[in-house]
């Protein structure tokens, strides 16, 4: 299956195979408890504090993956985007392979590894998860996964990295 995986708006196909066009499912909710237990998994291994859910983060990232539009929405939140992939726990453990190309000598923005800076961020607070089933429509893959974080991580200025993204 087809795997895609959005860095700040770049598109990175991680498979290949043919895609069909079919419509989208509408109202298809995440399992909340999948999503903030493998968020905060991760981000206990980086010192960072347990995640909680919001509904209305997950209403926004649900709302904006029913339009299989695989691009970032450019809202004030953190966000992570992901498609084809069978669940929210895979989605999110492909972010976090970002950290293989993470330096924490040289801590900054890279966009090899925005997913991975944005899953760990120390100061995120707040997560909300949703998907549609895509399934080509638009040229998005199968299930698409979106994530949003308030408050939003990966800030760019001197510092910022370097206090929100700490090593294992």
């Amino acid at each position: 299956m087809k795997k895609w995986v959005a860095i700040i708006g770049v598109l990175i196909n991680t498979a290949s195979c043919a895609l069909v066009e079919q419509p989208v499912v509408p109202r298809q909710y995440i399992n909340e408890p999948d999503a903030l237990s493998i968020h905060n998994q991760y981000r206990a291994m980086h010192h960072a504090p347990n995640l909680v859910w919001d509904s209305k983060l997950a209403a926004y990232a649900e709302n904006y993956a029913r339009k299989c539009r695989f691009q970032h929405s450019h809202s004030h939140y953190g966000e992570n985007l992901a498609a084809g992939y069978a669940s929210i726990s895979a989605a999110v453990s492909a972010w976090y392979v970002e950290k293989n190309a993470y330096s924490y000598w040289r801590p900054g923005f890279s966009s090899r590894t925005g997913h991975f800076t944005q899953l760990v961020w120390r100061s995120s607070k707040r997560l909300g998860c949703g998907y549609a089933i895509c399934n080509g429509k638009h040229g998005t893959p199968g299930k698409f996964w979106v994530c949003e974080y308030s408050p939003a991580g990966n800030i760019v200025n001197r510092g910022y990295f370097a206090a929100n993204v700490l090593p294992v």
